[in-house]
């Protein structure tokens, strides 16, 4: 058995499979971003303006995206956490914290930064009981106290106006990219700007959106642009450009592919033939498997001869793909890094 550790690629295998046309090389690869897609874009909503839930929300339903609520708890009322509670469990959106009452943590003490903390994630779990909270956005972009940030939350977004690397400088202060009618992205032009950055750097796009169309809070876009927006990138998923996901999916993904290890049988992937019908795979990535469990998308190099192939993880089957890339022969999968549950590639025939 081999161990590989990476960031994008595990193992550049020296694979010799002249018989099927297969290239020298060939690579076990964690996908940078989920389905091999190039970038990953989130929308991000804060405040807890009204226009979010009546307005936007639906325009997300609409499209079959999710995006992600960071609440001020004690501006949400009865209505608005009935919307999160559908939100998050039926529509894979998410809640994150942003204060009690838009505090700016920079003007509190320590101990009533922790209070703040404690008292928005209590409300939030007594109005979302089967929800965990574990993402922050700053009020006003201004960063609080990280060494307590860190004990409550694992990502936390600023708002430094760039596209993020898809590995950000710091998980506690997550650049994004405000929108709007007092910022710089507030047409479908400055959307698809944003876009086609984090499409050729690789990166990670994430906008902060607030109040829309007439409503008086900061900085309202137009429903009408959020609308033009997803439905440019829905235009676009035939190119496989844009994964359109949550701002906590997004930082899981990305700490679980750096930290990723692999352990797999490269002997039994690099023989000409082979007469096991059975390799097991072990993906961990070290971290903390209740928190981090999110699927990482594989790409596997499979042995001469495998024509149809069932991948197992903890005895279920998992949806898989087999594709041919110059001449080789690949199975791509998504599996949850935890060294308990084991990969199995199993050769039907």
């Amino acid at each position: 058995m081999r161990i590989v550790n990476n960031i994008k690629t595990l193992y550049a295998m020296i694979v010799m499979l002249g018989a099927v046309g297969c290239a020298p090389q060939t690579e076990f690869e964690v996908a940078t971003w989920h389905g091999f897609k190039q970038c990953a874009i989130s929308y991000t909503m804060e405040d807890s303006y009204d226009n979010q839930f009546t307005t936007a929300l639906p325009i997300f339903y609409e499209h079959d995206y999710p995006c992600t609520f960071f609440v001020t708890t004690r501006w949400c009322d009865r209505t608005k956490w009935d919307a999160l509670r559908v939100a998050t469990t039926e529509r894979g959106c998410e809640v994150g914290s942003h204060t009690v009452d838009h505090a700016v943590y920079d003007t509190l003490s320590r101990e009533r930064q922790k209070q703040d903390i404690l008292d928005a994630n209590a409300r939030i779990n007594v109005k979302l009981p089967m929800y965990k909270c574990n993402t922050f956005a700053y009020t006003d972009c201004v960063v609080g106290d990280t060494s307590i940030i860190s004990k409550h939350y694992f990502a936390a977004r600023g708002c430094h106006g760039y596209v993020e690397r898809a590995t950000p400088n710091d998980y506690l202060n997550i650049s994004s990219i405000m929108c709007g009618a007092n910022e710089a992205v507030r047409t479908l032009d400055d959307f698809i700007y944003a876009f086609n950055t984090a499409r050729s750097s690789g990166g990670w796009c994430i906008f902060s959106l607030y109040d829309l169309d007439d409503g008086n809070g900061y900085s309202p876009l137009s429903s009408a642009v959020l609308r033009e927006s997803l439905d440019y990138l829905k235009q676009q998923e035939k190119s496989n450009s844009f994964w359109v996901t949550t701002f906590k999916n997004a930082a899981k993904y990305s700490k679980e592919r750096d930290r990723a290890k692999i352990e797999f049988p490269k002997e039994e992937i690099m023989k000409e033939r082979t007469d096991n019908n059975k390799l097991i795979i072990s993906l961990e990535d070290g971290l903390d498997d209740d928190l981090y469990d999110y699927p990482l998308t594989l790409r596997c190099p499979l042995p001469f001869g495998w024509k149809e192939v069932e991948v197992l993880q903890n005895e279920v089957v998992i949806k898989s793909e087999i594709k041919t890339i110059n001449g080789c022969k690949y199975i791509i999968f998504d599996a949850v890094p935890n060294g308990n549950k084991k990969i199995y590639l199993i050769n039907l025939g």
